[in-house]
């Protein structure tokens, strides 16, 4: 995802520089062996990018050699077939129209990589199969990346003896990597004028430009005649508020001790009586209703955090359809088959990873989204959390 790079630019230079390569190289030879594209440029990081294409071609032209109608499992044949693919590698031969293009690829690549290596390493990592970068995968770029050659070397120590990681962590990792270790990162400055040998190389056109939007025209204020609405707030008079003489409810008559003896009622004025009564029944509403309404949010609280012993059978149908269509792209199969696996793992730590890194880069999801949190808490109650 190459967001900072004006890419029809960055093509074009590579296209130029790959074509002045092959009419310096080819001008003298008719083919490309390994040791001399180990030697093609100045640059060791495209040579090794083009040793890298040719490798995946040649992984790739041994799987199609085999057959389905002879065992190339057995041992013997694997042996055979493995000492034929060696020998073959040791003999490479690329004729420039086939070359060139290659080439060509291994020049941006090695300009992206250089210029903003999250970008090169954002796009290895999301290309990879079944949304995992696998140690081999690590171990290979070790190989062949030269260029900022930290970010490889320190995830393979934080792989230490996982076989994988999902894309989404792998993505983290190298960018806290770049991030907290700029200072090691290759310079660009240092490279510019091997590039511009061949062609002369400006790294500034091969950037989007940052559109700045032109300054504000300065407001020259203009005395001008006031509105109607303007001369309101002058004009109109000013009225002094009219105090409101407040209403003086009369106190209880206090009955004397001496008069208690004889329990005679004590009448008060109807306004009184009227205003006591109101204030008793209104503080009494209150009081239960907001006891009811504490009693059910603790009653709702407790039962959303009751363990469960399946995610599927307590997904109502509604929020079933909801995560199918939000969260799986309308497809059942692909809720099932994420719910499933939900449910084979062997704790909440490896089913947040598989949410958090497999399926929210599959799906694309919002990780601060309502939806993916709703999902989330019912795996947590799953695992007991």
């Amino acid at each position: 995802m190459l967001h900072k790079f004006n890419v029809s630019v960055l093509n074009d230079y590579s296209q130029r520089f790959a074509r002045k390569v092959c009419d310096d190289f080819f001008l003298h030879n008719s083919s490309a062996s390994g040791q001399h594209i180990l030697n093609l440029t100045a640059i060791p990081q495209i040579n090794l990018f083009v040793i890298s294409s040719l490798y995946d071609k040649w992984k790739a032209d041994a799987e199609a050699f085999k057959s389905p109608f002879f065992d190339f499992e057995n041992a013997e044949v694997r042996e055979a077939l493995k000492q034929f693919m060696n020998v073959v590698s040791r003999n490479i031969s690329v004729k420039r129209e086939y070359l060139e293009p290659i080439l060509g690829e291994a020049t941006k690549d090695t300009l992206v990589l250089l210029i903003d290596p999250n970008s090169y390493f954002n796009e290895i990592f999301r290309n990879q199969t079944n949304f995992t970068v696998t140690a081999e995968t690590i171990q290979q770029l070790r190989k062949y990346v030269r260029f900022n050659k930290i970010v490889p070397q320190a995830l393979a120590d934080s792989l230490s003896d996982r076989a994988f990681i999902y894309v989404n962590q792998a993505i983290e990792w190298s960018e806290q990597v770049i991030a907290q270790r700029a200072s090691e990162l290759d310079s660009i400055e240092q490279w510019v004028g091997a590039f511009s040998e061949k062609v002369p190389l400006d790294v500034a056109s091969l950037l989007k430009k940052a559109a700045r939007p032109e300054p504000p025209a300065p407001v020259i204020e203009t005395p001008a005649a006031k509105s109607f609405f303007d001369t309101l707030a002058e004009e109109t008079p000013v009225v002094q508020p009219v105090k409101i003489e407040e209403t003086v409810v009369p106190k209880p008559i206090e009955v004397p001790k001496s008069v208690e003896s004889f329990k005679s009622p004590v009448t008060l004025p109807t306004a009184s009586r009227q205003t006591i009564n109101d204030s008793a029944g209104n503080g009494l509403k209150e009081s239960l209703n907001d006891r009811l309404r504490t009693e059910q949010s603790t009653v709702s609280d407790s039962y959303q955090k009751q363990p469960i012993a399946s995610i599927s059978q307590n997904i109502p149908l509604h929020q079933k359809f909801m995560f199918i269509h939000q969260l799986f792209s309308g497809s059942n199969s692909a809720y099932e088959s994420a719910i499933a696996e939900l449910e084979q793992a062997p704790d909440f730590a490896t089913a947040r990873s598989l949410i958090s890194y497999k399926f929210a880069s599959q799906y694309l999801w919002d990780m601060t989204g309502d939806t993916v949190g709703e999902l989330l808490e019912i795996v947590k109650r799953r695992f007991g959390h």
